[in-house]
């Protein structure tokens, strides 16, 4: 069985620089922060990876560059056997963002207190195209019970 995720080699290098006059003037190097620096792994269809560590030492970064938010400084990753950071690139990457989707740990950083569950279940799906209205998801969870 093929990996549905293949993660090679991934870094990534951020630049914390001062601003580039500041830098020439007070003659001071640039500044680059190492957040990942070689992950690789595999994950099956119908697997789960569970990634852990302390605080500040790049999972949320690595989660970042699997969904496409970062481009990697190193490395490459595969999606169902595609370059996943080419596809992000063009219009096709609309559609495998829908099947890479990131599930943020912090629900007041995430959520809306001020919405209702069943709209904030019906914003992605609205997104995608699943369902059309937040009505229709209300109608086909009806239909359901």
């Amino acid at each position: 069985m093929t990996a549905l995720v293949q993660a090679n080699d991934l870094a990534m290098t951020f630049d914390v620089s001062a601003p580039w006059l500041n830098r020439v003037l007070e003659r001071k190097p640039r500044t680059l922060l190492h957040a990942v620096d070689g992950v690789s792994f595999e994950i099956e269809k119908g697997k789960t990876l569970a990634l852990v560590g302390e605080s500040g030492c790049g999972k949320s970064t690595v989660a970042r560059l699997l969904v496409g938010l970062y481009e990697p400084s190193r490395g490459n990753l595969q999606f169902d056997g595609l370059d996943a950071h080419a596809i992000f690139k063009t219009r096709q990457g609309l559609q495998l963002r829908s099947r890479i989707q990131m599930i943020f740990q912090d629900p007041y950083a995430s959520l809306n207190p001020r919405w209702l569950v069943q709209d904030i279940v019906a914003e992605p799906l609205i997104e995608h195209g699943l369902v059309h209205t937040a009505a229709t998801l209300r109608k086909r969870g009806s239909n359901q019970l």
